[in-house]
């Protein structure tokens, strides 16, 4: 590849990344950012929201967060962090804030034509590219599902991003949809200002405490090699994993039941009514997530009340539930996560995003389209180490250092990732990007696709028996 220019679109923690490391190694680059300021989806979270894992393994290898900060900082220190990222990598005059891509447009010689427009002048410009980097991620627009008679409802409806402040609750009857990290966040949030609050989703995940019986950090517990062979097998897995699987499967089976019991337990879940449906090594696969302390007290209190059900539709006054149950309210919260937004990709693209989401290869590379690349869409449980890794592979290959496999090789391994995500994964619509706890798996493969020792510890019991950290990866 004969790349000079590179167009890089969103600024949150993997478009930032990206220009830092790209701009080190000589390429000139450019960040185009739709919003006003930079950080991403820590721009646009709701009130009283923050990290949901240790700072120490959400922060940059090269780069660590204050020791000042908490174990789990807020959302607006993360963006201030970001912020002294992009200041110390002088990464400021390199973003183009206010201005949406609107079309990728490649060209005879596989470059790009970049169409934007500047939301406050509302001009269209285009500029030329060798090479573009996607770094919005996957959470890009709303979500809120359409419920009949909508219109009818004489309160507010508002997605979880618009609870900016508690004077949208005070005194009010709230209701908060659904039971991922935002939803039981803001339910427990507003209890301190609304005059009731109801929880209603159809389905529970299962939560990941930050320490195991208030002893053992999660991370010793899920994060290291040993309990990575124990999880379903990764695509390609060693062959001491085939073997534990093959010979001992009852073995991975008492573990994750015995996994199971304590979160209970910690969790007294079956009082909440929130056993998920689905058994836990597959379940952390589709949301799994770090609550608060409080949140399940709170249930059990009946401070938030539950309600395990759909819902079928507003009233003037409410929702009517799908277990016959009229549910008062003034406000109605939809914290029901977030779509990808493609709009302005090429077709070649859009004709193979699927209803579980996009596959590519290495989770970063399109087969047809070779020059452009997809930098932070890879879900894990380090989304940002995560995404260090992926630049420093990205830069190998647009350095020459390694090359990508011919079309058809590229498009048989995609369609072996479909399978084996399908086969254990609910079907949910990220699906495609999800690797989540087998983040040491896929961070192996891509040191690996570079020639280097992807065992970063200093012995072997180390290896295998402590998490994974940014930290393990500063020098590389």
């Amino acid at each position: 590849m004969n790349v000079k220019t590179i167009g890089i679109i969103g600024s949150g923690v993997a478009g930032l990344t990206t220009a830092k490391s790209l701009q080190n190694a000589g390429f000139t680059c450019e960040i185009f950012e739709k919003s006003q300021k930079l950080g991403g989806v820590w721009t646009v979270g709701y009130h009283n929201f923050g990290l949901q894992e240790p700072s120490k393994l959400y922060e940059f290898p090269d780069y660590p967060m204050p020791e000042s900060y908490p174990q789990l900082p807020s959302g607006e220190q993360i963006r201030s962090y970001l912020e002294d990222y992009a200041h110390h990598f002088q990464l400021f005059d390199k973003i183009h804030f206010n201005c949406i891509v609107n079309q990728l447009e490649p060209t005879p010689e596989n470059r790009w034509i970049l169409h934007y427009t500047n939301r406050e002048t509302g001009q269209t410009t285009q500029k030329k590219f060798d090479f573009i980097v996607v770094s919005t991620g996957l959470y890009s627009n709303p979500y809120v599902p359409k419920i009949p008679e909508r219109e009818v409802f004489s309160g507010k409806v508002l997605h979880s991003s618009e609870y900016k402040s508690p004077d949208l609750i005070k005194n009010r009857k709230v209701t908060v949809v659904g039971f991922g990290k935002s939803a039981l966040d803001i339910a427990t949030d507003a209890t301190q200002w609304a005059d009731n609050v109801t929880l209603v989703f159809k389905n529970a995940y299962w939560p990941v405490p930050l320490r195991i019986l208030g002893l053992i950090d999660f991370r010793i517990i899920l994060l290291n090699r040993l309990v990575g062979g124990f999880l379903p097998l990764y695509q390609r897995p060693d062959k001491w994993e085939e073997n534990l699987h093959k010979y001992f499967p009852w073995l991975v089976w008492v573990f994750w039941r015995f996994v199971e019991i304590i979160l209970r337990l910690q969790y007294r879940m079956k009082e909440c009514n929130t056993i998920p449906s689905h058994p836990i090594e597959q379940g952390v696969f589709a949301q799994g997530f770090i609550p608060r302390d409080e949140t399940y007290k709170m249930m059990r209190q009946g401070k938030i009340q539950v309600q395990r059900t759909t819902i079928e539709q507003f009233t003037p006054d409410g929702l009517v539930l799908g277990n016959g149950l009229h549910l008062d309210s003034d406000v109605v919260i939809f914290a029901t996560g977030w779509k990808s937004n493609n709009s302005f990709l090429p077709t070649a693209f859009q004709s193979t995003v699927e209803d579980d989401g996009v596959y590519l290869y290495r989770h970063i590379i399109h087969p047809d389209l070779p020059s452009l690349a997809f930098i932070g869409w890879a879900s894990t449980f380090a989304n940002s180490l995560t995404t260090y890794l992926e630049v420093i592979w990205l830069t190998h290959l647009l350095k020459g250092k390694i090359k990508l496999p011919e079309r058809e090789v590229m498009l048989q391994e995609i369609s072996q990732m479909k399978r084996w995500k399908r086969s254990f994964i609910p079907p949910i619509s990220g699906r495609g990007s999800l690797l989540q706890a087998h983040l040491w798996h896929y961070h192996d493969e891509l040191l690996r696709d570079l020639s280097i020792n992807p065992y970063r510890k200093h012995n072997i019991i180390a290896e295998w028996l402590q998490d994974y950290r940014p930290t393990d990866y500063r020098n590389i």
